[in-house]
């Protein structure tokens, strides 16, 4: 075989060679290429090349997210805290006052859900969490409907449940607008509500989910400050609230016997309602829940 010929079979030889791996590396970058990526709250992007299917919640609010979603069966690890839904009993605690870091890393879950509003006293063991190369995702702390709505769909893209998530989504925000719209027709006059969280008048004010609930369903909140303050007496009389909602156990009838509290009007007209907190408070799917629960409570038809 002439040598020209040769030297010509033995470069194509060599660039097919070449051709497929080329083709076969990039197969496998496209393969190992993360398909499910959120970035949490502390700005870290956390990326997964399959699906989890073992997940540790750390957050009564993720782990209702996961059960809406159709991730629930998934969940492997909950807190002391979870009661809802009643599947979750069933399932490990791997957290109380503290996290139980070494059960964690026992279990080996593809994804760990945290929460930004436990920063502060789980740094460290978020940190351990990481640094068993357990993908951990930090939910933000949402404190009104449109952030609770992100926390769902970058629930949704870490899970593979993104068309679930959106569906919610959708649903919430539909639920809502009806709950808008039919306020603006019931309502005449504002009715004026004081939140009661606590015995010792712990409050909710602006920036809540209580406050933004109240201004969708046209009440007003008597609370002015940002956050959840405490009031006194003298304020609460003062405001004269129509409404008084409660989240913690028999605090009708507590509240009905304050002597000093007999001339305010929601008191004299026994408007007093006790509601359950974690449709209120906890930023999970049954928020809108809440918010027909109060506005039910607060313009009865």
């Amino acid at each position: 075989m002439p040598i020209k010929k040769s030297l010509a079979l033995l470069s194509l030889a060599i660039i097919l060679v070449l051709t497929g791996c080329s083709a076969q590396n990039t197969a496998e970058k496209q393969a190992q290429k993360p398909e499910y990526i959120a970035t949490d709250a502390t700005g870290s992007k956390v990326e997964l090349n399959s699906k989890p299917k073992k997940i540790v919640s750390l957050m009564p609010s993720n782990t209702e997210t996961l059960y809406r979603l159709g991730a629930g069966k998934n969940v492997i690890g909950v807190t002391s805290s979870d009661d809802y839904p009643e599947a979750v009993k069933k399932v490990p605690v791997v957290a109380t006052t503290e996290i139980n870091v070494e059960k964690i890393i026992g279990m080996k879950p593809d994804l760990v859900l945290g929460h930004a509003s436990t920063m502060m006293y789980s740094k460290d063991s978020y940190d351990q969490i990481k640094k068993a190369n357990i993908p951990l995702f930090i939910v933000e702390d949402a404190q009104d409907f449109d952030t609770a709505y992100k926390t769902f769909t970058q629930i949704g893209d870490l899970t593979g449940t993104t068309a679930e998530a959106n569906k919610l989504v959708s649903s919430m925000e539909a639920t809502d607008k009806q709950i808008r719209e039919e306020a603006k027709k019931r309502v005449k006059t504002k009715a004026k509500v004081w939140l009661e969280i606590s015995p010792d008048l712990y409050t909710a004010g602006k920036g809540t989910f209580i406050d933004e609930m109240l201004t969708n369903i046209q009440a007003t909140n008597i609370v002015s400050e940002e956050g959840y303050p405490q009031y006194n007496e003298e304020q609460v009389i003062k405001a004269a609230p129509d409404v008084i909602i409660t989240i913690y156990p028999n605090a009708k009838e507590a509240i009905a016997k304050r002597s000093a509290w007999k001339n305010i009007p929601a008191v004299k007209n026994n408007r007093i309602y006790e509601i359950d907190p974690s449709i209120v408070s906890r930023p999970g799917p049954r928020l809108i829940e809440g918010q027909e629960a109060i506005f039910e409570a607060v313009y009865p038809e």
